[in-house]
């Protein structure tokens, strides 16, 4: 015997509701998701040209290739010394002073530069980057950039840097303000990229969750009309019933809150409760992929 089907409900059609929520938010969170994994190939990328100026730990993200300068080096100057650096790259000029005493072809590349007259020391190699938490239970404090294997200093010990990027939201780009330290450097560095960014991975699964089912609904409908011989209708879609549900269960929620809200409640409850159609009653017929 032929299989009979109910034709479709009058009024507002509510699966239409859940069908059209489905086919924003993949996209919208699908952009989400491409931020998210961004990030992540930047951190590679800029891991195989010299080392990541991202940072993610301790469910906080920071990204402070900003700060990286390509046109001048920063300059802090202490008593008769002065301090030429860069972040996240090799110092972008070589030091008069430097190239004085050992000719510029000579001058090694480093990330920074001590000089005072008639001396030159290398603060630490870009190589050995290395990003930690100025504090690690409190990573809203800030976070650290550490270079090692500068310029021979006392007996065994070579001089090393740590940048130390202390949050304040109200910094912006911010600036080194002092240097303290005479082997093992510590730049002070307040900045609003130093305040963490929280990562979420909820996004992704929440991306991949909600592609799935619209896979799952297009590849049924497609077998549903291909095989089962169904009219290319919404009808023909799988679990129609609980999508129509679903979507009659929001409306009247939506209106339940438009209601308690004072603004035409009596009259908005009424008009959506009469076009609404019962639940499982239309479409029962259609058939699960």
């Amino acid at each position: 015997m032929a299989e009979v089907r109910q034709g479709p409900p009058k009024g507002i059609r509510p699966e239409w509701l859940i069908l059209l929520i489905l086919i924003v938010s993949v996209p919208l969170i699908g952009y989400h998701t491409y931020r998210r994994v961004s990030f992540e190939f930047n951190n590679i990328v800029a891991a195989l040209q010299t080392h990541p100026c991202t940072y993610a730990a301790a469910g906080g993200e920071w990204d402070m290739s900003r700060l990286r300068r390509t046109g001048k080096d920063y300059l802090v100057h202490r008593q008769d010394e002065d301090f030429r650096f860069n972040v996240c790259g090799n110092a972008v000029e070589k030091p008069s002073e430097c190239v004085s005493l050992l000719g510029r072809e000579n001058v090694r590349k480093a990330v920074g530069y001590q000089t005072a007259d008639g001396v030159c020391y290398y603060m630490g190699l870009l190589r050995t980057g290395k990003w930690s938490l100025i504090k690690g239970s409190r990573p809203g404090d800030g976070v650290r950039l550490s270079y090692t294997g500068g310029s021979q200093c006392d007996g065994a010990t070579q001089r090393s840097t740590h940048f130390h990027f202390e949050c304040n939201p109200k910094a912006g780009l911010g600036r080194p303000v002092a240097v303290f330290g005479d082997c093992e450097f510590v730049v002070a560095w307040e900045t609003a990229l130093a305040c963490p960014n929280r990562q979420s991975t909820m996004w992704v699964y929440l991306f991949w969750g909600l592609t799935g089912v619209g896979v799952y609904l297009a590849g049924g409908f497609a077998i549903n009309v291909r095989y089962r011989h169904l009219p290319p209708d919404l009808e023909s879609v799988p679990h129609v019933d609980i999508l129509r549900r679903m979507g009659a269960s929001l409306l009247v929620a939506l209106a339940a809150a438009w209601s308690l809200g004072g603004a035409a409640g009596g009259a908005a409850w009424g008009w959506l409760v009469d076009r609404v159609p019962a639940a499982g009653g239309a479409g029962a017929a259609a058939r699960d992929a």
